[in-house]
This record gives C-alpha cells, structure tokens and sequence, in this order.
C-alpha cells in the first residue's frame, strides 16, 4: 500500500483520488470480463428482418416507385395547405423543385439582391447577405475565385452555383 502511496504523490494526486480511478478500472475490466464471457455463451445466431413493408413505405413516400400509400400523399396534401408550417417543409419536394425551376436565367452576383441570391442552391439569408456585404467592402466582384474567400461559400457550393451564375 506504500508503494500506491508514492505513486499517487509522484503523480499529484490525493489518496481520495487515488482510489476512485482504482474503482473506475476495477469496474472497467470487470465489465470488459463479463462482456467476454457473455461472447463466450452467446449463440451467434444473427435474427432475420423482413423490411419490405417499410421500404415500400419509404419508397412510395419519396416518389421512387410507381407505389403510392394514399396516407402518405394526404400528410403531404395537409402540410403544404398550412403556410405556418412552410418552414417544417424546406426539405421536401416541392420547395427544391420550385428552386431549381425559378432560376431559368443566370443571377448577376455585383447587381442581385438577397432575395435573388437565395435562390441560388445552398444560399440562405446568411450567405447572401455576406455575398451583398463583400460587394460592399471590397467593390464589384471580379472573377469566381473571389467568391471562396466570402463567409459561407466554399469549393463546394461554388462548383455548384457557377453555372447559374454571371459576374458582369
């Protein structure tokens, strides 16, 4: 017990403490014991799910299939009548193709406003207001590159936005 004594000295810390992180490995490599025993006993036999009756779901629910479950299109019908709930739905369907469809022509980045920057994909309120804010700072922006050092644009999302875009 000497020995632990030093140790805990060298180390800095009280017996108190000592003696906690003895409790915590004790009960570590008690558990890891029991874990490996229960491995031992256990019968490895792997249980069979059958999930064809939530993949249809799932596929009915994203349009995938020619399938269609007549609750799921009633919940769509039902959340997008309610307008208070248009932010719940930002994921769904309806508002990426309305996104893509309203930008026919390229958006000219020195002369848009947010509301036209945010219809570029991946702009929101953010992005777009920093976009306004470094064409106020720095003047008209001057090629694509000069893009990537906005807050909120990255490799990324230029790749996808610089066919819709035009810099004039």
């Amino acid at each position: 017990m000497k020995s632990l004594e030093k140790f805990s000295k060298k180390i800095g810390f009280t017996s108190t403490e000592t003696n906690v992180i003895l409790f915590i490995l004790t009960a570590c490599l008690f558990g890891i014991a029991v874990n490996i025993i229960k491995d031992i006993k256990n019968d490895k036999t792997f249980l069979e799910f059958d999930h064809k009756q939530e993949d249809s779901l799932f596929n009915a629910a994203s349009g995938s299939s020619g399938i269609e479950d007549s609750t799921v299109i009633q919940s769509e019908k039902k959340i997008a009548s309610k307008p208070e709930l248009m932010d719940f739905t930002k994921g769904f369907r309806t508002s990426t193709t309305k996104k893509t469809s309203s930008l026919q022509k390229k958006i000219n980045l020195n002369e848009a406003n947010i509301s036209e920057l945010m219809e570029l994909p991946g702009f929101g309120q953010k992005t777009a207001s920093a976009l306004i804010e470094y064409r106020n700072k720095h003047g008209r922006i001057k090629s694509l590159n000069e893009l990537l050092n906005i807050k909120g644009i990255g490799q990324k999302k230029l790749e996808k936005i610089k066919n819709l875009i035009l810099i004039e």
